[in-house]
């Protein structure tokens, strides 16, 4: 091989490894494998690789580590390759050629936010992917933001606290993929379905019927009754007019129902009414100068139970139970909260007894 052959060849070397180089360079920085590389980042949580192959958002703002992390949870359940499909929808990601040819391109998601209005004076605890999160909060409209986040579809658990309505819990899937989302929640959604609500009410009605005989064993005093305060007067009214002619009165039941489906609150979240099933038992003794020796008997059981919020007591107290209602069958309620004594709770008044109580 003479001087200029060998000198050929090297050269022809060089190019080739140059060629080479070039090629490999731009193969591993090229889209395709920055967005394979970063999908096995991101299914591997490997930190620092997806940190060098997805920077940012498209907006540039900094992704956070909750962000990341929650989109993490998302893609566990996935394959690489499906991985790759969501990162190459333009929709959501922008992919950017490197800067140089030893500059990998870069990946960067559209930033996503999801929006939460809820009615005034209501608390709000979510999470989402099964991590808390705390919103940027607008207290003139009650609305909280959260983000940003990656496209994705995510699960949202909410826990609302509502002072007259108790705590109720929501868990829904949103799309934040094409983009940002908004969900209001309707004043009725607080009360509608809400079991502690329900059984808050229903506690209210034994609590009255308990605190009634209790006020008959009192000499037909029921100023310590839990109703309301026009309730209340309105009742030691017609006992005071009535007592001067009985003889006895008594009062026991043992079951109360409440109509779950028949619940509805008026539009100042001031009262609230519902049907009411109690097998209730009364029946009063007139004294002999009346003229009428048998007791009389009541015992209609049905009634359209209204309440109204006490703001002092921070609770519903009965205004009043409406007996004159058409009869109801509580077996055919698809959705009850019910109460049942262990025995029937009994209370008695009679004039000529000192000790009412039995």
């Amino acid at each position: 091989m003479t001087r200029k052959t060998g000198t050929l060849a090297i050269i022809g070397f060089i190019v080739l490894a140059v060629f080479g180089f070039v090629g490999y360079s731009s193969y591993k920085n090229s889209e395709d494998a920055t967005v394979s590389r970063l999908a096995s980042a991101l299914l591997e949580k490997d930190e620092a690789a997806v940190k060098r192959f997805m920077p940012s958002f498209s907006n540039k703002k900094k992704i956070t580590n909750e962000a990341r992390t929650i989109f993490y949870k998302q893609l566990k359940q996935l394959k690489k390759e499906q991985v790759i499909e969501r990162l190459l929808d333009e929709e959501n990601f922008l992919i950017e050629k490197g800067s140089s040819l030893f500059k990998p391109a870069q990946v960067y998601p559209n930033a996503r936010f999801l929006v939460m209005e809820l009615p005034k004076g209501t608390d709000l605890r979510a999470a989402i992917q099964a991590q808390e999160m705390s919103g940027e909060y607008v207290e003139d409209w009650n609305k909280y933001t959260f983000g940003p986040f990656l496209p994705g579809k995510y699960q949202v658990t909410y826990k609302m606290a509502h002072p007259k309505f108790g705590s109720k819990k929501n868990k829904e899937t949103v799309d934040l993929e094409a983009a940002d989302q908004r969900v209001t929640v309707k004043e009725n959604s607080l009360y509608e379905g809400n079991q502690k609500f329900q059984k808050h009410l229903l506690a209210s009605a034994v609590n009255y019927f308990d605190t009634f005989n209790k006020g008959i064993r009192e000499n037909l005093n029921v100023s310590s009754m839990t109703a309301s305060k026009q309730h209340k007067e309105k009742l030691q009214l017609s006992f005071d007019k009535l007592k001067p002619y009985l003889k006895s009165f008594d009062q026991q039941f043992q079951t109360i129902k409440i109509n779950c489906d028949s619940i509805s609150v008026n539009a100042g979240q001031s009262k609230v009414q519902f049907d009411l099933y109690i097998d209730l038992k009364r029946s009063m003794q007139l004294a002999e100068e009346v003229g009428i020796d048998e007791a009389l008997v009541s015992d209609k059981q049905n009634a359209i139970a209204s309440l109204i919020y006490d703001e002092e007591q921070k609770k519903w107290l009965v205004d009043e139970l409406d007996f004159d209602t058409y009869q109801q069958d509580p077996e055919k309620w698809e959705h009850v909260q019910s109460y049942r004594a262990e025995s029937e709770k009994k209370a008695h008044w009679d004039k000529d007894t000192s000790d009412n109580i039995v």
